[in-house]
């Protein structure tokens, strides 16, 4: 049982059903309201000084700001319609804790690092919930990485590229930025990196065992060919057609060679009589041993009456 679901059991009470809808509307809300007047966009951006003096409401509208320009309504429409798909795609596989708790964990981390800044340095830094959306659409892509989008209508791309092409553009921007324009782009996704960072460990580890299984199977199988290297018979070449069979004696080595059905019994026959010639060798230095020996002995008892 993981963090999640630990804090799922006693905490269960304060999931929100339907979080998405209300997001959603709150965003399409601010977005009609900044196409009416565009100081509207201004009460809702997050000021530490001006929570500090009771606009607290600051803390949480931040998030929904507008970030389209409000003459392109057509994309605005597609942009809430795939929201409200990819909240309701999240519900659906995690539950509406689960979601509350990844939209709550978001949130907190992009508030937190402008206030602490002014509290601790005194040091204003943009806030921003563009972020928070882009970790929503990151989880959505991590678990419908084959789902398909339609962007204005006309060009197809699946999340899983999608994904890509906006974890290249953050990182070139956190790249091309200073170490006080990164950080709300690291604290942004620290949601995501938080829910899915185990996971790509997990896959990261079995890619690596895959890995070495695979060098070892490479090793194995290349050591298994130098072995039966070439597949043909060392008589006359024929190929693995001719059900080669491998020959380990003394005299094939012992990596052995292969031989065809054909040559196979020349081969064992000639085994056969190098065998019956060196036992008859062995038989006739051995009969010559003792022919020795029994010449020695009748010499022995001459030698002796002539010393007599």
């Amino acid at each position: 049982m993981n963090w999640i679901d630990r804090l799922q059991q006693r905490f269960q009470y304060l999931a929100i059903q339907g979080l998405g809808r209300y997001i959603v509307g709150l965003q399409a809300l601010c977005f009609a309201l900044g196409l009416a007047d565009a100081r509207f966009v201004d009460a809702l951006r997050l000021d530490p000084a001006l929570v500090a003096q009771g606009e607290v409401w600051r803390l949480v509208t931040f998030l929904f700001l507008p970030s389209l320009t409000p003459f392109n309504i057509l994309f605005a429409v597609f942009y809430f319609m795939f929201q409200w798909t990819v909240f309701e795609a999240l519900e659906s596989e995690w539950g509406a804790f689960k979601l509350t708790l990844y939209c709550f964990i978001g949130w907190l981390c992009a508030v937190a690092l402008p206030l602490g800044a002014w509290m601790a340095w005194g040091q204003e830094l943009l806030a921003s919930g563009g972020y928070w959306s882009v970790s929503i659409e990151l989880a959505f892509a991590f678990l419908y990485p084959e789902f398909t989008v339609t962007i204005y209508f006309i060009l197809p791309l699946k999340m899983k590229w999608m994904a890509w092409i906006i974890g290249v553009f953050l990182l070139v921007r956190i790249f091309l930025s200073s170490f006080v324009e990164a950080l709300p782009i690291a604290f942004g996704l620290l949601n995501y990196l938080l829910f899915f960072g185990p996971e790509y460990i997990a896959r990261a580890r079995l890619a690596r065992q895959v890995r070495q299984g695979r060098q070892v199977f490479t090793a194995a199988k290349r050591d298994a060919d130098q072995v039966l290297r070439p597949r043909a018979c060392c008589q006359c070449g024929a190929g693995p057609d001719a059900e080669l069979r491998l020959c380990s004696c003394p005299r094939c080595g012992e990596d052995g060679r292969l031989w065809c059905a054909r040559h196979l019994p020349d081969h064992l026959a000639e085994l056969e009589l190098e065998a019956e010639a060196a036992a008859a060798a062995a038989a006739a230095q051995a009969a010559g041993g003792a022919g020795r020996r029994i010449r020695a002995k009748k010499k022995a008892p001459a030698q002796r009456r002539d010393r007599g």
